[in-house]
């Protein structure tokens, strides 16, 4: 039996296979090297492995993760499940990775994330070849979620944004501006907060003001991240995440505008990861 887990900022998912069959598959909270020590994901951990005792007679571990862009970081996460799983195979990879192999198989691409986060890389059907440094919510992450939330969060804030979007925002999440920004600059997950305004911003795409936005943020998304790589308009694209998938009519709009003629777009890379897996293990 081997394990799969897929982590984000807000969750991991995990599966176990046996040859081709899913013998489970399950969730946990994100675990990411940026924000979690070696004891805080050896703790998470221990409450969750306990819920599903069988895990650790498994024969090799393949974590991909948000965050293991190091082999620093990426040794948070490693010395975590070596407690769990000693002596047994661990691959701790970025989940950059993990969202190649599952667009491209063994085939080249570019590769992309538009979730919680953002981030993107050249994919030669091995390796990942280029990818770029990302500088998270504050600085970055251009077409995710975080994004998302920010720039309307910015706009109710500075009652820019219409107000008939206004009041639908206030009676569907009634916080005031204060409690806005304490769940900001004060607690913990700010991005996390801010990414959790996109399933509205859907539910309103029809207005276009919220069409426009989310297209300007697609926008930045291609001019920042994906113009960075040589020969972008000329590699197959693909991207995984929920925001990619939700928004995948407009993000496909915005592409043919910068002249990228997009492909799959998927909202997780489990069930592509497990055949994969299940091919090349």
């Amino acid at each position: 039996m081997i394990i799969i887990a897929d982590s984000g900022s807000t969750k991991t998912d995990w599966i176990c296979l046996e040859g081709d069959d899913v013998l489970r598959s399950f969730r946990s909270p994100g675990l990411n090297p940026f924000f979690h020590s070696t004891e805080e994901v050896i703790g998470i951990l221990q409450e969750v492995f306990s819920q599903h005792p069988g895990i650790r007679k498994a024969e090799a571990v393949f974590f991909y993760g948000a965050g293991c862009s190091s082999m620093t970081k990426k040794a948070i996460i490693h010395d975590a499940l070596k407690v769990f799983f000693p002596n047994k195979h661990i691959d701790v990879e970025h989940d950059m990775l993990a969202a190649a192999r599952a667009l491209f198989g063994k085939k080249p691409g570019t590769a992309s994330i538009l979730g919680t986060g953002s981030n993107s890389c050249i994919y030669d059907g091995e390796i990942i070849t280029e990818h770029l440094f990302s500088t998270g919510y504050l600085f970055g992450d251009e077409g995710s979620g975080a994004h998302l939330g920010k720039t309307y969060i910015a706009a109710h804030l500075k009652e820019t944004a219409p107000r008939e979007i206004r009041q639908a925002f206030m009676e569907r999440y009634g916080m005031s501006n204060e409690e806005i920004l304490t769940n900001v600059y004060k607690k913990a997950g700010p991005n996390r907060f801010l990414a959790s305004f996109s399933p509205f911003l859907k539910e309103h795409i029809g207005h276009p003001y919220v069409h426009d936005l989310v297209e300007s943020c697609f926008d930045a998304f291609f001019e920042q991240q994906l113009s960075r790589f040589t020969g972008y308009k000329t590699r197959p694209f693909g991207c995984i995440g929920s925001v990619a998938y939700h928004f995948r009519d407009i993000l496909q709009l915005s592409a043919h505008k910068h002249g990228v003629q997009p492909g799959i777009f998927m909202a997780s890379p489990l069930e592509s990861l497990v055949r994969f897996h299940a091919k090349h293990t």
